[in-house]
């Protein structure tokens, strides 16, 4: 019978923070920066500031947060992320209520 030992705070975070540079590499794997850079902004009325958005997408600041520093509408915003996800080039993270979307990488 293999024994279960929990892990401290320190230890969840360390794993959560090897897991999202592992999803950052394979995302530098899979896409080049300009096309991850045409994904994001492809439609877009505002590519400098939907693109901005993007970068802020560290999985700690919520959806509010971003469209606020971006001067984005949030409902424009939400519907961005929403085809991000469904693009495969972001991550919804769930803190309670709030959406703590999580980019692959930083895109210049």
């Amino acid at each position: 019978m293999t024994k279960v030992i929990p892990m401290s705070g320190q230890e969840t975070e360390e794993i959560i923070r090897q897991n999202e540079l592992i999803i950052s590499l394979l995302g530098r794997i899979a896409f080049e920066n300009d096309t991850l850079k045409n994904m994001i902004t492809k439609g877009s009325k505002k590519p400098a500031q939907i693109l901005e958005a993007y970068n802020l997408c560290d999985g700690q600041t919520t959806i509010t947060q971003i469209a606020s520093k971006v001067s984005i509408a949030q409902p424009s915003l939400t519907v961005a992320i929403d085809k991000w996800e469904r693009l495969g080039i972001i991550f919804k993270k769930k803190s309670g209520a709030e959406v703590l979307p999580l980019r692959l990488f930083e895109v210049k």
